[in-house]
């Protein structure tokens, strides 16, 4: 593609998006300071058409791609590509947005409501379109072989919910099962949070304790989270190297035999755990220590004079009062550490894609860019997402992270 081509695409981009937002603020002044049903519903439908057609290119025909020369003005594939995107947000946006509006906040809230609209629209397609483009591909056939025709114009195809099937059936790897990865999973993501919660509590207990160089210990606790999280890892992985890394020197010095921590199966699970326990505690620790500090002194000074000591302090009092940070923060670390691949993939991936510490997501990214196979990953992304949001709403419901009593 040549720099005048690119130019003009991109103008052509930036045209397109400065109409949607126009015709979104126009939309929501008329719906909201104007409203009258006769000018609503005309610009609804006409903000339809656009997506049904845009929808019926790209998930009944195949690809879209913008064109590398300037016949972009006259290819109708960068159009339908344009009106699937931005027409269809702009539809459901006005639609969603407008209903939202008329009924709730119409009035004063207007004006707000009318500035945040684009940028809202904008993020939500950041969200949908990727979601549903994969929920479609979930139900196709798209693999190394085939994606060659689906990028010339060749329909997906449609083949049921057998990747669904497969996914719990057939193996994402070559050693390790779906159930297996499952297993591994869940225990790699206790391991580290249990940790982390422990570690993280006690170092924010003694640092929200009046000592001497307290700001620096709580500059140095936070580098291992500051630290880029590729180069803090490979560091790691150098420590644990079988012949030169620190790890195994140490283990010589104490006179026990030097352990192959890049290909046996328990040590490197191990390690990578390791790695990440060290990774994720100065977070707890710092959510705990601003917990620890808005709990009110005046209430360890009432249980000091009813007699109670540290240990009831610490379990009637910093307890129920940590509550409302601690659930949130495990439930985010529970979210970070079940979808982390950085740790896995640097640890294992640099000496030929050691298997015997994949966790669910570190197989789905092997099963799609190792693999190539599309849409089995399509319908495992899927089935990992259902897993996550029913653990997720699992613990926030047996923690009682939705009760008025931790929201307050």
């Amino acid at each position: 593609m040549d720099s005048l081509a690119a130019v003009t695409q991109v103008g052509l981009l930036l045209a397109f998006t400065a109409a949607v937002i126009a015709a979104v603020e126009v939309a929501l002044f008329v719906f909201i300071y104007r409203y009258q049903s006769r000018f609503y519903w005309p610009l609804v439908l006409g903000m339809a058409l656009p997506l049904a057609y845009g929808a019926a290119k790209v998930f009944g025909k195949g690809a879209v791609a913008a064109p590398d020369d300037l016949s972009v003005v006259a290819d109708p594939t960068f159009w339908e590509s344009l009106s699937l995107t931005w027409g269809g947000g702009t539809f459901l946006g006005v639609l969603g947005a407008g209903l939202f509006f008329k009924t709730t906040i119409k009035g004063r809230y207007g004006v707000p409501a009318m500035m945040i609209a684009p940028a809202m629209l904008f993020v939500s397609l950041l969200v949908v379109f990727p979601f549903f483009f994969e929920l479609r591909l979930a139900f196709a056939n798209l693999n190394l072989y085939s994606i060659g025709r689906w990028i010339q114009g060749e329909p997906l195809g449609f083949v049921g919910i057998d990747n669904f099937i497969n996914v719990f059936t057939s193996s994402p790897l070559q050693t390790a099962t779906f159930w297996e990865l499952f297993l591994r999973t869940i225990l790699w993501t206790f391991i580290n949070i249990s940790f982390h919660v422990a570690f993280g509590l006690g170092l924010a207990l003694l640092l929200n304790r009046p000592i001497r160089g307290r700001a620096i210990y709580r500059t140095l606790l936070i580098v291992p989270w500051a630290i880029p999280q590729v180069v803090a890892v490979l560091a790691w992985r150098g420590e644990f190297h079988p012949q030169f890394g620190m790890v195994n020197q140490v283990l010589n010095m104490f006179g026990v035999s030097s352990v192959n921590w890049w290909s046996d199966p328990v040590p490197i699970f191990i390690s990578c755990c390791i790695v990440n326990i060290w990774l994720g505690i100065p977070f707890m620790m710092i959510v705990f220590l601003g917990g620890l500090q808005s709990i009110p002194k005046t209430l360890y000074e009432a249980a000091e004079i009813d007699g109670a000591s540290i240990i009831k302090q610490f379990l009637e009092v910093t307890v129920p009062m940590l509550k409302p940070v601690v659930i949130p923060s495990v439930t985010l670390g529970t979210i970070w550490t079940f979808n982390n691949i950085n740790v896995i993939y640097l640890m294992t991936g640099q000496d030929g894609g050691n298997e015997s510490a994949d966790i669910l997501v570190s197989a789905l990214y092997k099963s799609a860019f190792t693999y190539s196979r599309y849409s089995y990953s399509a319908a495992f992304a899927l089935v990992i997402f259902g897993i996550l949001m029913g653990l997720t709403m699992m613990w926030m419901r047996v923690s009682g992270g939705t009760s008025r009593g931790v929201a307050k």
